[in-house]
């Protein structure tokens, strides 16, 4: 009787204390994903000052900031051999740049560790080591400052507005159960709590219907606070 009892107890204790191990696990990665956007962030500083202050062109952002796919904007390799070619530097876009360029030579850099969904770097590893194939990243980089500048400027109003931030092309590539990271213009890599949902209901309807950045990238920088001036 007293070992069914102390196992009773035991049972409960554990399924109390699951929630709070669970918190701090996301915690944990929500700590390191913001590491590694501060690691990016200082790629793209990097890349900016070595061509003239622009930012990492994208074939998926025109020159105005309109008219890309946020879907596309994770892309950081493309492969138009299908696969049956090695990859050159050439293929790299966006993001991808900061690597083959080496301003930064680690590719989990690019994953957010609390990512559950299709882009993980698992799936990507062999690519990243050299295979044929299309890689995508975590993050999404807008690809010009809010004002659809591609240069880079840590200084003006539009560093404000958000740069990159964890993916937000739909609910299921959310990293994130309780907010996101940003990163803005200026460089700097915020935490936007949404406990409420409210951020993630926004982009998920505008991600999800369209997936259009710039819908989706106005949202981030309602929420960074880049309007309440106006």
């Amino acid at each position: 009787m007293d070992l069914m009892v102390s196992i009773v107890i035991i049972t409960i204790l554990i399924g109390l204390l699951l929630p709070s191990i669970s918190k701090v696990h996301e915690t944990t990665r929500r700590v390191i994903c913001r590491s590694n956007m501060r690691q990016v962030s200082i790629g793209v500083s990097m890349y900016a000052q070595d061509n003239s202050q622009f930012l990492p062109r994208s074939q998926f952002v025109t020159t105005s900031g309109k008219g890309g796919k946020a879907a596309s904007t994770l892309t950081m390799r493309l492969d138009e051999s299908g696969g049956t070619k090695l990859p050159r530097p050439s293929d790299y876009d966006g993001l991808g740049l900061l690597f083959v360029r080496e301003y930064i030579n680690a590719p989990k850099v690019f994953y957010c560790p609390s990512h559950s969904g299709n882009n993980s770097f698992a799936r990507f590893a062999p690519q990243w080591a050299g295979k044929p194939g299309v890689i995508n990243g975590n993050y999404q980089f807008r690809g010009t400052m809010a004002d659809g500048s591609r240069l880079l400027n840590t200084q003006n109003e539009a560093a404000m507005g958000a740069l990159i931030s964890d993916a937000v092309i739909s609910a299921a590539e959310f990293s994130h159960r309780s907010g996101l990271n940003v990163m803005r213009g200026d460089l700097s890599v915020s935490w936007l709590a949404d406990n409420q949902k409210k951020i993630i209901a926004q982009i998920s309807k505008v991600g999800n219907k369209d997936k259009i950045v710039d819908e989706t990238w106005p949202i981030l920088d309602a929420a960074l606070g880049m309007y309440e001036n106006k």
